[in-house]
């Protein structure tokens, strides 16, 4: 029986770090859509000068779009999906601040101001995706390794 208890905590410890690896991913990968959901609006507005709604329509590959597509108030009030969508999706506070920021400029001026203002917001996100991308790499490994060292060492503890 000890042997069984000391092999969940192992397999325990290495889940954890597990779902630790998986976070820091998940961030890297919704900051990136996030990053070509901004160049798709940015040629939507350009080139068909879309509404916000017919936008994210247009984009449902991004999982802001389909998320806020499916909110009940999403054709009477587009930009609040959108929010919704993003305050579900990103857990980062200052991730968080960005896309919030991001989507409460749009539909709020003319279309050179709409790109300005898309223009602005890619430059803001590109530090937090490298960021993001180095964490996943770096700190991934770490967090698996550590939550291996933490099950190990506490079914050792138990024995």
């Amino acid at each position: 029986m000890k042997l069984l208890g000391a092999v969940l905590l192992v397999a325990s410890g290495l889940l954890a770090g597990l779902a630790g690896a998986a976070r820091l991913k998940r961030r890297a990968r919704l900051l990136l859509d996030l990053k070509t959901l901004l160049q798709a609006f940015q040629t939507g507005i350009r080139y068909a000068a879309e509404s916000l709604a017919g936008l994210v329509l247009e984009n449902q590959a991004s999982r802001f779009c389909r998320l806020a597509e499916r909110d009940s108030q999403f054709l009477s009030d587009p930009a609040g999906a959108l929010e919704r969508a993003g305050r579900a999706l990103l857990q980062e506070p200052g991730d968080v601040e960005l896309y919030l920021g991001f989507v409460r400029g749009l539909g709020v001026s003319d279309t050179q101001g709409q790109l300005e203002h898309i223009a602005l917001y890619r430059a803001l996100l590109e530090p937090r995706l490298e960021q993001a991308r180095a964490d996943a790499a770096q700190k991934s490994r770490v967090l698996v390794a550590l939550g291996l060292f933490g099950g190990i060492t506490l079914s050792l503890l138990l024995l």
